[in-house]
């Protein structure tokens, strides 16, 4: 479905909630200007906005809609065709050692978010003041238009929860939302397996693609996308 699809149907209209600005996250020196939508309107339909360009986050539906600039793609994975790599294959089969795994439903506890701050201050650098609180935890990670098809993908080592995987279930998708683990655990790359098995659950569960979100080519952060 595209943008002009969507408009001329009406559902922008009924479901818009107007226009944010920020400075870009991705691109410095860039202004993000995004288009909000009430997700409870739209959330029937939202496996194809995935295919125009809009992301979830909590009950809302976004989309990059910048002037001059159409750098944030979607990218996606057909779930069939897929194949590891050979460095796919090692950090796979390593992480099946050390991890276990578990689908839950999404919901908050503080030794989650204890998690969640962990891993934003050692991966991101965030200060103490910048990390989040109980309530934006359950604002983006926890509330959803989506109810009880937006789900956990936890990893675990050792009787402890050391990454946990935000995922949307779609009709055709598995479409992720967030990742984050416990620096500890970091030297088996627990982002790249935890996206290696949720791919892995999307053929499990006879889904079409995977979506990882946006990528910009020009953003360091998301090279592992490409990869």
């Amino acid at each position: 479905m595209k943008l002009l699809e969507i408009m001329s149907a009406g559902l922008v209209e009924m479901a818009y909630l107007g226009y944010g600005r920020c400075p870009c996250p991705y691109l410095p020196e860039e202004e993000m200007r995004l288009l909000y939508l009430d997700g409870v309107w739209v959330e029937h339909i939202y496996d194809r906005l995935l295919d125009a360009g809009f992301r979830r986050s909590g009950t809302h539906v976004y989309r990059p809609d910048c002037k001059g600039c159409d750098a944030c793609k979607v990218i996606r994975v057909p779930v069939d065709t897929f194949r590891k790599t050979k460095e796919q294959r090692r950090i796979w089969n390593r992480g099946v050692e050390v991890f276990t795994t578990r689908v839950a439903p999404a919901a908050y506890s503080d030794e989650k978010l204890a998690l969640q701050r962990r891993y934003l201050a050692f991966q991101h650098k965030q200060e103490p003041q910048e990390l989040p609180d109980e309530e934006s935890y359950r604002r983006f990670l926890v509330d959803t238009c989506l109810g009880a098809r937006t789900r956990e993908f936890q990893l675990w080592r050792g009787g402890a929860l050391v990454g946990i995987g935000i995922f949307d279930e779609l009709p055709r998708a598995i479409s992720t939302v967030n990742f984050f683990f416990d620096p500890a655990v970091a030297r088996w790359s627990p982002g790249t397996f935890s996206v290696l098995a949720e791919i892995e659950l999307a053929r499990q569960w006879g889904k079409s693609h995977y979506y990882l979100g946006y990528y910009i080519a020009g953003c360091r952060t998301m090279k592992y996308k490409a990869r």
